[in-house]
Formats: structure tokens, sequence, C-alpha cells
């Protein structure tokens, strides 16, 4: 119990530290970095299943979906750029701080929900005894796996298509 509540506040004080050095603003840049290229890692794939499948139309649209993401990209970045800017000034460097640590804590909850789901999929031993047993016996764990959205919002969506 006691591994997994230090790997727990371990992963809230990066994230939290992080938050507030880089604030909101970077983080939700960063955040908006990763979905975009995520995207665009699915489109180059569509892309390339449709060279191979010999399927023009999949390639023009996927190609063109490609470009698009591409161009959002950079227009993202160019209004992040400006909003780090703004956001050094006094005031607002703080409010930014701030609200930086605040998404640090979101993150934080979000990178322990995304274990605890992990877990209890694969229903992992420690000693022999379930590591979700360990997880219910402490207040906070117990608290963060019961309330656990993430893992609730995917059960949902797999009631939907099953």
């Amino acid at each position: 119990m006691y591994i997994v509540l230090g790997i727990v506040i371990l992963i809230y004080i990066w994230r939290i530290f992080n938050g507030s050095r880089n604030g909101l603003i970077d983080e939700v840049g960063a955040l908006a970095d990763i979905v975009i290229v995520s995207a665009m890692v699915v489109a180059g794939i569509i892309v390339i299943e449709s060279v191979l499948g010999k399927n023009l139309i999949g390639f023009l649209v996927a190609g063109i979906i490609f470009l698009v993401i591409l161009i959002a990209r950079k227009l993202i970045r160019v209004v992040f750029c400006s909003l780090g800017l703004i956001a050094k000034l006094p005031l607002l460097n703080w409010l930014n701080k701030f609200l930086g640590t605040l998404a640090g804590v979101i993150e934080a909850t979000v990178v322990v929900w995304v274990g605890f789901a992990v877990i209890s999929c694969l229903n992992i031993p420690i000693n022999g005894e379930p590591l979700v047993t360990l997880i219910t016996a402490n207040r906070f764990l117990d608290f963060l796996y019961r309330h656990n959205l993430l893992y609730n919002f995917i059960q949902r969506i797999i009631g939907i298509f099953l």
C-alpha cells in the first residue's frame, strides 16, 4: 500500500512542480501539441495504408487532412507563443503560474487514473494479493480509484459498442 501511495504522491509532486514552473499556457500548449501530433500520426498511417491499398481517394483525403493538421499545428504554436509573451506581464505571470499549478493537479490525477485503469484491467498481483486491494486499503487512493472518471467513461463506451 505504501509503495503505491508513494508513487502517487511522487506523480503529484512532479506534475504540480512542472505546472507551477511552466505555467498554464505552456501546459495547455504542450497538451495541444501532443493531441495534434497524435492526429498527424493517425493521418500518416491512413496515408500509408491508402498508398499500399492503392486507394487514391483515401490517399487524397488523408493527405489533405494531414496538411490541415500541419497548418493548424503551426497556427496553434503562434497563438501559444503570443500568449506566453503576454503571460510574462507581472500580474498575469503570477496567475499563469497559479493556474499551471492547478493544471498540474489535474494532470497528475489523469495520470493516476490511467494507471488505475490499467491496474483494473490487468488485475496485477503483488505478493499474491491483487494490487487493487492495496489501493483500496488507503483512503486517498481508494477515493481516486472509486472516482476514476476516465475508467468509468471507457467502461461506458465499451458497453455501448458491445
